[in-house]
């Protein structure tokens, strides 16, 4: 009886086994069609990306009669591999826009949420700061590493 019952059991698992072996030949070992290579064409990898640093930016918040703090913002551009060479050219171009873009937000307030730097916004328009500076499709971001304040 046990002979059977063990006999019985090798058979369902040679057949399970000969079941998932016929089922992975066929999804692996079958061409792909026409409609898949179209869509591995499709998720081409994005191009490589490289990293221009830039030095420390300090801006004074002004407040009516004297400076209330000193902002300190470390940003890193992130550009195409391409053109990094033509972003690092341009970084004193750069940096001039960033600090023109920074005094100006932090004046008008647009880039402050109360006494706190609002950082999306200082990353929007740091990143259009420098897709004017270097042209349109070469920025891909602007990182902000480093945000601090410092009160008076």
């Amino acid at each position: 009886m046990k002979a059977i019952i063990l006999l019985l059991f090798g058979l369902a698992l040679l057949g399970g086994a000969a079941f998932g072996g016929w089922t992975l030949y066929n999804k692996f070992m079958t061409p792909p069609t026409a409609e898949e290579l179209a869509k591995k064409e499709a998720e081409k990898p994005p191009p490589p990306v490289a990293y221009v640093r830039m030095n420390p930016i300090v801006v004074p918040v002004l407040g009516k009669e004297k400076v209330e703090q000193f902002v300190t913002i470390v940003a890193t551009v992130e550009v195409d591999a391409v053109k990094q060479p033509q972003a690092a050219a341009n970084l004193p171009r750069l940096v001039d826009a960033f600090i023109a873009t920074m005094y100006a937000g932090v004046d008008d307030k647009s880039l402050m949420s109360g006494p706190l730097v609002n950082i999306p916004a200082v990353k929007e328009k740091l990143t259009a700061a420098a897709a004017k500076v270097l042209g349109p499709g070469v920025v891909q971001g602007v990182l902000v590493q480093v945000v601090t304040q410092r009160n008076l």
